[in-house]
């Protein structure tokens, strides 16, 4: 399609801003508007946490780009971000989030993500943005500048345009995603999805890292120690450098030093791909980690999680279970993957089977995804449902009979 012909509904670009006085008069202008659009460009690639590089906003009156490379004190916008009177409208807003986190020391109050929104009014969770806008407005945007250096000065026109893409529909999506909505009787869910978005970004933050390795479960106690002490001295040694963790020391050097726990620098040389020179400069400090924790108390090792574990689950269960979550979402035309995973079917299961309906509610029986799904799952798990083929050309073919009707 001809972009000039696609864009010739869309605003001119925007100003960037970067003076401290314009961007006062922005933060007003927000707080008496009382919602904005809000979205973000950043470099996580060179960096140990990622670098605010442009912020798009945009109220009922217009859009505008900020340059946070620039204007000297973004306070009073994080504040807004974290009041409890600004409506922060976003599309995909984890990384909005954090940046919420990191800068405000809160979480935003009032968050609406678009994305998420379209999720409880369609299937095909998480879409793109550029498909939300084309969906709901029956426009079309370009695509995102993904390879663009947003840190290099000046900005390209062509980069300030496709940023002010990125916010200048999303106050009229949500507006009609409000509407269809309240007109299902889901916007109340769709409030707690935004509250558990904010949540789970959250405890994401606050959970300690090194239980988020690939695999760490299946560690022994002796090798749990090792790798939180590896996992903590190399976020320690990125943040000195601002450098990314895993960029620093890859994940998969990481692990295999927890298996092998080498007792000098020569026996760690052995491992493959140990000879690297960036790595050798650390050598002495992995090595002193590894003896430190090792030489730990047992009463000092990690303590398990509090999330829920056991034995390996059957199989059967678990796909029986997908299947009626699949039937049931298409059924009702929400995204399967909004409303639950295969962990979380888990997780049911082993609530629900194995732990006696003890501890805090499953993720499928909490809120509205109990009405929607939870207890059809648990019906099928105690045999009081049964399942068929009822029309195999439907996006829902299966149909859920009572046992004994």
């Amino acid at each position: 399609m001809d972009r000039s012909r696609s864009r010739s509904t869309h605003s001119a670009p925007a100003d960037l801003i970067g003076s401290q006085s314009k961007f006062d008069d922005l933060c007003e202008e927000i707080a008496q508007a009382g919602i904005v659009a809000f979205d973000t460009e950043f470099v996580s690639e060179s960096y140990y946490r990622p670098k605010l590089c442009l912020v798009q906003l945009a109220t009922p009156d217009g859009s505008y780009l900020v340059d946070p490379l620039a204007v000297p004190d973004m306070s009073a916008w994080w504040a807004l971000m974290a009041d409890d009177k600004t409506t922060i409208v976003v599309h995909g807003g984890r990384e909005e989030i954090r940046f919420c986190q990191r800068y405000a020391q809160a979480m935003p109050r009032r968050l609406i993500d678009v994305q998420v929104a379209e999720g409880l009014l369609s299937r095909g969770y998480p879409l793109a943005y550029k498909n939300i806008v084309s969906k709901v407005m029956g426009k079309t945007v370009g695509s995102h500048e993904t390879r663009s250096d947003w840190e290099r000065r000046p900005l390209a026109a062509k980069q300030l345009e496709y940023a002010v893409e990125d916010v200048e529909f999303l106050l009229e999506i949500w507006k009609r995603q409000e509407r269809s909505l309240q007109k299902l009787g889901r916007l109340d869910w769709a409030f707690a999805e935004f509250d558990r978005l904010i949540q789970t970004v959250q405890q994401e933050q606050d959970r300690e890292g090194w239980r988020r390795l690939s695999g760490f479960q299946r560690f022994s106690a002796k090798e749990q120690v090792v790798a939180r002490a590896l996992y903590e001295w190399r976020d320690r040694t990125a943040e000195l450098h601002d450098r990314p963790a895993r960029v620093l020391f890859r994940d998969d050097m990481l692990l295999e030093l927890v298996k092998r726990q080498p007792k000098s620098v020569h026996e760690m040389n052995l491992t493959r791909g140990m000879q690297r020179r960036d790595y050798q400069l650390f050598a002495d400090e992995i090595i002193e980690a590894i003896r430190q924790a090792q030489s730990l108390p047992a009463d000092q090792w990690p303590q398990n999680s509090s999330g829920r574990s056991g034995p390996p689950l059957d199989d059967v269960l678990s796909k029986l279970l997908s299947l009626a979550l699949s039937n049931r979402c298409a059924d009702m035309n929400l995204s399967m993957s909004l409303v639950g995973t295969m962990s979380d079917i888990d997780e049911l299961i082993r609530w629900h089977v194995l732990d006696g309906q003890k501890g805090a509610l499953p993720k499928l029986m909490d809120g509205w995804r109990a009405d929607v799904c939870g207890d059809l799952l648990t019906d099928l798990l105690d045999g009081k449902v049964s399942l068929r083929v009822s029309n195999p050309r439907s996006d829902a073919p299966l149909r859920f009979d009572r046992c004994g009707e």
